[in-house]
């Protein structure tokens, strides 16, 4: 390759063709000033290069020959380029290259050759060391984050370290496209970052499954660093996934109050299948009328029950939990709907934990604890048609001390006028003492056409509170 221009590399002593430099020449005369070109210390993977200067002193054009490296030709020394004809007066150059491949000192010789009858070759010694400026080592290469629950976060570690002789840039830290996206780096990523021989740098991640993650995650830490031998390695990540369970609390069902309703879980499922069998069942009860004591009955299982107390709105939540620990990250809900099925019906509650309050229904021409009043002492009397049910009255639950509720219930009113009564019974304390709010809810065909509350201080107190006019059903609340 021609060149035009060249750098002079420091003074030496001349290798000339004659030694009387008077003589007139009508030849070729090689000049080149320097005898060694020493490259010093030079990172393993760099190519660093050194001009040699030819000057033609004589009359006629100077024609090299192509330039030579001896000893290990071409291993660590080698020629990029040079002027292959000299002109008289001018200068040519050939450009020396050092590349070491490994950490030790570097000897070798450039040949040159050309026309000049009197002094037609001359060599120059050649000089360098390799070393390794940035090296490094990442530990370790294969990331497993073990098993990991779904909804839960498990932390993993990567240490890049610069073993080197020099600094360590690196240059890039990232996650492949194609890594799954519950892997996620969780310390800076900011780059260039230089780490000096015999540091290291923590690079923290995080496996963080959920409800939608797949199983056999896997995914690719990619750090870039200016390491010759090793510019880019990859970390393989790995995890284990425990996928939630899936809670199933059953269908929605309607039924009357005091009337037992079953739930049914069993419909749950894992997918994991049987390794994660069998399911335990966590159920709660979420929603419930104002005043309603229910609770779930066998909670722990996938067929519990409950007994709603009060017209009104319920609402379970099951959560279930696998063998290996691991709880639905999602609840399912059902909802029961307790709808009288008299066309008549009274709920009687109240706020003190000792109280006794008594409900009390008088029929159309009835007295206050008489055959024709409806109380625990008369749960079930016999108002209309002889044996038949279905026009009498029933006292569904009598509650004896505690916020109630007492119920009764009427199917098919007979004709009249319905007067309700509260009895306070017992206060439980030795004063006789024990506020309470009082709160009586009257349903006429499933609907709430009344909701009634007075504040009753001690026993024997009586609140006479509403009537209802039948068939009409029209409700009066009445001034106490």
């Amino acid at each position: 390759m021609l060149r035009t221009t060249a750098l002079m590399l420091g003074l030496g002593w001349f290798i000339t063709g004659c030694s009387d430099e008077n003589i007139q020449r009508s030849f070729p005369f090689m000049e080149i000033e320097i005898d060694r070109i020493e490259f010093g210390a030079i990172a393993i993977g760099k190519t660093p290069s050194r001009e040699v200067v030819i000057q033609n002193q004589g009359a006629n054009d100077l024609v090299l020959q192509e330039p030579a490296v001896w000893e290990n030709p071409g291993a660590a020394f080698w020629v990029a380029e040079y002027d292959q004809i000299i002109a008289p007066g001018a200068k040519g150059v050939i450009q020396i290259v050092f590349g070491p491949t490994d950490i030790k000192r570097y000897e070798s010789t450039l040949a040159i050759k050309g026309n000049d009858p009197k002094n037609p070759s001359a060599q120059i010694h050649l000089g360098g060391d390799g070393y390794r400026m940035g090296a490094i080592e990442v530990v370790p290469l294969t990331l497993d984050f073990g098993l990991v629950n779904a909804g839960e976060a498990e932390p993993g570690k990567v240490y890049i370290r610069s073993v080197g002789t020099g600094d360590l840039v690196v240059t890039g830290i990232q996650l492949t496209p194609a890594t799954d996206k519950d892997f996620h780096i969780q310390s800076s990523t900011r780059t260039p970052e230089t780490l000096p021989a015999g540091t290291e740098v923590q690079i923290t991640l995080a496996y963080r499954p959920g409800l939608e993650s797949l199983t056999g995650p896997r995914g690719t830490l990619v750090i870039e660093a200016d390491d010759p031998f090793q510019p880019m390695t990859e970390v393989s990540l790995t995890a284990e996934l425990n996928q939630s369970p899936v809670a199933d609390a059953g269908a929605d069902q309607d039924v009357g109050a005091l009337e037992v309703a079953t739930l049914d879980g069993s419909q749950s499922t894992d997918p994991d299948g049987a390794i994660d069998l069998p399911l335990d069942f966590d159920w709660t009860l979420v929603r419930k009328p104002e005043g309603s004591e229910t609770a779930i009955i066998d909670g722990e299982t996938d067929h519990p029950s409950i007994i709603p107390d009060l017209v009104g709105v319920y609402e379970a939540e099951l959560y279930v939990i696998d063998r290996r620990g691991l709880k639905s990250l999602l609840p399912d809900r059902t909802t029961i709907l307790t709808v009288p099925s008299e066309r008549m019906l009274i709920e009687l509650v109240w706020d003190s934990p000792i109280a006794d309050l008594d409900l009390h229904m008088l029929a159309p021409g009835g007295a206050f604890g008489g055959i024709l009043d409806c109380f625990y002492g008369n749960k079930y009397p016999d108002w209309g048609e002889p044996g038949n049910p279905l026009d009498d009255p029933a006292l569904k639950r009598d509650d004896l001390n505690g916020f109630g509720p007492e119920i009764i219930g009427y199917p098919e009113p007979i004709e009249g006028t319905f007067t309700f009564q509260v009895d306070f019974f017992s206060a439980h304390t030795p004063s006789g003492q024990e506020p309470t709010n009082a709160t009586l809810r009257i349903f006429i065909d499933g609907l709430l056409r009344a909701e009634l509350v007075k504040r009753l201080e001690s026993q024997d107190e009586l609140w006479n509170a509403a009537t209802i006019l039948w068939p009409e059903g029209t409700v009066t609340e009445l001034e106490d």
